[in-house]
């Protein structure tokens, strides 16, 4: 086969390999199995898959089918994850009619059962890991490597799993300190100086005031996936309560969360919180002043590599959500409202944006809707779902965790951090 060649050509010849063919590979030989599942290969492997640009990253969404009682995992185009034409090209009517028999294309997309029925554009991971829950909360993506959490409130026995969906690789990580009563929230991320994948755990205490999970600062914790523990950091935790299950966002190597002062202060602000994967240091950034002193629906999120905020604001009765960008990152001074959202049925939340400018939403009775900014017009893509299980990122195919043995996950929980 390739033995003959330098151990240089042979590693430049498989890391061009899509994953399924590596995967098949490692059974080979003893040799090509300690090749493919060294650190080194699989770091090139990924780097290949990451800067080569005629393989773009995928969009990944996840969701929980409330209807099939099941989650799905499906990767898409990243510039067009849901066209039109592919939606409504297996019904009996021509694309060219589509303007014409608009309604009758969505109520036959309906009765064959929606998106997944109608259309071949995307790629379904099966088999994923089972939860003790409905389904597993994602806290969030790195290098086709995904965290997940069944994380119930105030619980100690959260589960916590990382799952390589394209190697089918799940592995449970070992439980944290018992707190008692408690809130968390949670991050994931990867430092490439240490090539190693984090998971953060903020957890607020149940304090003396009446209003429960209110006590600053919170206790942090960290899981390392190269120590296989969780250790304790001894350094407090920022001054903010992050709220039960917030979304993340993973920008410039941090992750941040939107947080606010403690209730039981007179004088209230929204504020970012950010955890820098690789110093694990916590930081602040001030949100747009406009959206300072009162509680908001708000979350954070990524927009074209930036920070971006998607607040919903009451004007009369009515919601309105609009979107900020912060175009110079860690700089306040640079926030930029880009525009209003409102939709007819009521706006859930925001779940990403696709590289042809179109944003996708989940309404409040659980469907994916596509917005067009400029035009303002919505499509509904025929997904439902669960509004709190809806997740979207980039992905990219990867064979990170091939070289994790299931057994380095045993040892147990925390270890005492000087940080």
């Amino acid at each position: 086969m390739l033995d003959h060649l330098p151990i240089e050509v042979i590693v430049e010849i498989l890391s061009r390999l899509p994953v399924k063919s590596l995967v098949r590979f490692i059974c080979v030989s003893k040799t090509w199995y300690s090749l493919i599942s060294s650190p080194h290969f699989i770091a090139t492997h990924l780097n290949r898959a990451i800067s080569d640009p005629q393989y773009p990253p995928y969009l990944l969404l996840g969701h929980y089918d409330d209807e099939m009682q099941k989650a799905r995992f499906t990767l898409h185009s990243s510039d067009d994850p849901f066209p039109r034409k592919h939606i409504y090209k297996q019904v009996n009517y021509s694309f060219a009619a589509l303007n014409q028999l608009l309604y009758y294309l969505r109520d036959e997309v309906e009765r064959k059962g929606g998106f997944f029925e109608c259309a071949s554009d995307f790629t379904e991971f099966h088999r994923p890991p089972k939860s003790s829950g409905r389904f597993f909360s994602i806290v969030g993506s790195s290098n086709g490597l995904l965290c997940l959490a069944d994380d119930v409130s105030g619980c100690d026995s959260c589960e916590y799993v990382l799952w390589n969906p394209s190697i089918q690789k799940a592995i449970r990580l070992p439980s944290p300190e018992s707190h008692g009563p408690h809130m968390h929230s949670l991050g994931f991320g990867y430092d490439p100086a240490s090539d190693d994948y984090k998971l953060v755990r903020l957890a607020y205490l149940e304090g003396k005031t009446r209003i429960r999970f209110n006590t600053v600062p919170p206790l942090v914790e960290i899981y390392t996936l190269r120590t296989g523990a969780w250790r304790s950091v001894a350094a407090p935790g920022p001054p903010y309560v992050i709220g039960e299950r917030s979304f993340s966002a993973l920008v410039n190597g941090a992750v941040h969360w939107l947080a606010h002062t403690p209730l039981c202060q007179h004088a209230f602000r929204n504020v970012i919180v950010s955890f820098n994967v690789g110093d694990d240091a916590f930081g602040e950034m001030a949100v747009p002043e406009e959206l300072q002193g009162y509680l908001l629906n708000m979350a954070v999120t990524v927009l074209d590599g930036s920070l971006a905020l998607v607040p919903c604001n009451r004007r009369s009765g009515d919601e309105c959500h609009s979107v900020w960008v912060m175009k110079e990152y860690g700089t306040a001074e640079s926030w930029t409202k880009l525009f209003d959202i409102d939709i007819e049925g009521g706006l859930e939340r925001v779940i990403g944006f696709t590289e042809n400018g179109e944003v996708l939403l989940v309404t409040k009775d659980g469907k994916l809707v596509s917005y067009e900014p400029s035009s303002q017009e919505t499509m509904d893509l025929h997904i439902r779902g669960l509004t709190e299980s809806f997740y979207l990122d980039t992905y990219v195919e990867s064979i990170v965790l091939l070289n994790v043995a299931d057994g380095v996950l045993g040892r147990q929980a925390t270890q005492s951090g000087a940080n």
